[in-house]
């Protein structure tokens, strides 16, 4: 098998030549893309070329490459192995209609161009069946949940709810089927409604009140049945309409869905009656009476239309975080392009920095931004929280000091317009700590700390000074006072700025970097250069981390005064 390494370089096909897949499923659910590049990979990671959400697929699973003008497929080691037209393949020159498996038969299907068609409606194959598999109605089960089951591996989740109804109907020989799922506001709808030649009935031909059947389903005591007959539902006990006599009902079963947990049905037993009950599936008859062996039967059936809605439930699910990994991608991307596109490598001042978020998108930045020959201004500012909400806040305040860095104004004035603008605009209550500086030429540092950790002064002979915090954090209160204060660099000497995601970074013992430690490698690294001095830090918190995750976003900037 050819490696990844060995793969040629990225093509990419033109319009014309571009491969099309169908991509089925596990619920039957279908989408359509183009193979746009070569390689084009495929596999469980969310960067994949097509991203599988199944742990039975690998990370990267397998790859398409475009070859004088022919496309192959190639496994790459994955674990479960890479299936084309039903054998195991390694590598497999793709042709139209081609099905491509990822190692289990229950998981994804991709079809090459196109797909065969399921035409043939359900009560028909069954009808062609010469034989089923047993006897009696065990047999006749069995052969229409291979049918019900095949249609689940190839259709979507309405048409296999509808080819259940289908299947009950032949089991049962009622004359009128009605499946019918709860809504959000608790009550029952009907979702597929037919009589036993096929016809589509309306949702007013059951004529049965909802509220009877809704009130016989939530009053049953077993999970997975309950007491059904036409005095139930006409001139007994629950209703006084007649309708069922009026209907000549003489036979009826209803069989409750219930919340059936995909690979877990040993849990089914204790769900509650009332919360964990999908629906129903609803048979009557004006012709006989339905025997018990075929209530079992549907029972059966019941629970394969149960996993369904649920395997529909949870690849909704997968679809609705696919997108958003997606979307956060997307605003990762662009919020890393929001950093400096470079730093200062000469003159007089220097300069390095990282922002590494703990969740896809964080809630750090930093900037760096040149006001004339003689001055620069840098900021580094950590909002408070994480995820979106936070990211959203950064990109305002970024785009705010960005917009009012001048010469004008004092640091002090600066940053009180800021608050005063996210203080109006921010209604989530969330706040941001800052480390504004200034930095002349000549040395003098002009800074302001809004509740930000204290920024360390690495001398070139090795001591250490702390900035300490002057004010509040921004967004806290209107009107609030940023004071102002100043320092002075000397040539080789260092502002380390940093967000306290360094400082609390915790290895797997809970035990936190700290910021005594911080100090410590600052003071023994200052002579370096920012690029130096930076890398040494990220290897220290590296090293004492050991790979735990970490609940804070890490960023660091150093700022190196050349003189």
């Amino acid at each position: 098998m050819a490696s990844q390494s060995a793969s040629p370089s990225e093509i990419r096909p033109s319009a014309s030549t571009a491969l099309k897949l169908i991509v089925v499923d596990t619920s039957g659910g279908r989408r359509e893309l183009k193979v746009t590049r070569s390689p084009f990979r495929i596999g469980r990671l969310p960067d994949c070329d097509l991203s599988l959400r199944d742990s039975r697929v690998s990370r990267n699973h397998a790859q398409i490459l475009l070859e004088d003008g022919k496309y192959f497929i190639e496994d790459l080691e994955s674990r479960h192995g890479l299936i084309v037209n039903g054998q195991k393949a390694t590598r497999h020159q793709l042709r139209p209609a081609d099905c491509i498996e990822f190692g289990s038969e229950d998981s994804y299907k991709v079809f090459v161009g196109s797909e065969p068609a399921f035409t043939a409606p359900l009560m028909e194959k069954v009808a062609a069946m010469p034989t089923a598999k047993g006897p009696g109605n065990l047999g006749q089960l069995s052969a229409v949940l291979d049918v019900a089951l095949a249609l689940q591996s190839s259709l979507g989740v309405d048409d296999v709810l509808e080819a259940a109804v289908d299947a009950a109907l032949v089991v049962t020989q009622a004359e009128r089927g009605f499946l019918m799922l709860r809504a959000e506001d608790g009550e029952l709808q009907t979702k597929v409604a037919r009589d036993r030649g096929g016809k589509i009935l309306a949702e007013a031909d059951l004529r049965v009140p909802r509220g009877v059947i809704q009130k016989a389903l939530d009053s049953r005591r077993d999970l997975l049945s309950m007491t059904a007959s036409p005095s139930d539902f006409g001139t007994g006990t629950l209703d006084k309409s007649g309708t069922a006599e009026a209907l000549a009902l003489r036979s009826v079963i209803c069989v409750p869905l219930v919340r059936i947990r995909v690979g877990q049905q040993h849990e089914t037993s204790v769900l509650s009656a009332r919360q964990d009950t999908l629906g129903l599936l609803y048979m009557d008859s004006r012709e006989g009476e339905l025997s018990s062996g075929n209530r079992e039967l549907l029972q059966t059936l019941a629970i394969e239309i149960s996993t369904v809605l649920e395997n529909a439930r949870l690849l909704e699910e997968e679809r609705q975080k696919h997108d958003l990994e997606q979307e956060l991608r997307i605003a990762r991307d662009i919020q890393q392009s929001m950093l400096p596109p470079r730093m200062p490598a000469e003159g007089w001042m220097l300069a390095e920095g990282s922002s590494e978020a703990c969740q896809q998108v964080g809630g750090d930045y930093f900037d760096v931004i040149q006001l004339s020959p003689d001055h620069w201004v840098s900021v580094l500012a950590d909002v408070s929280g994480k995820g979106v909400s936070a990211a959203l806040l950064t990109s305002l305040i970024q785009g705010a000091f960005f917009a009012t860095a001048t010469l004008d104004a004092s640091l002090s004035q600066v940053v009180a317009r800021i608050n005063n603008y996210i203080c109006e605009r921010s209604r989530s209550a969330k706040f941001a700590t800052v480390f504004y500086s200034a930095i002349e030429r000549d040395g003098l540092v002009r800074w302001v700390n809004a509740g930000h950790c204290p920024t360390i002064v690495a001398r070139a002979s090795g001591e250490v000074e702390w900035l300490e915090p002057t004010s509040f954090p921004i967004g806290l209160f209107p009107d609030s006072e940023f004071p102002q204060q100043e320092c002075r660099l000397l040539p080789g000497d260092k502002l380390v700025i940093y967000s306290d995601g360094v400082s609390e970074a915790e290895n797997f013992s809970a035990e936190q970097f700290g910021e005594e430690r911080l100090k410590e490698i600052v003071a023994r690294n200052a002579s370096g250069t920012p690029h130096e001095l930076l890398g040494t830090i990220q290897r220290e918190i590296n090293s004492f981390t050991d790979g735990a995750a970490q609940r804070d976003d890490l960023t660091l900037l150093v700022l190196g005064y050349q003189g």
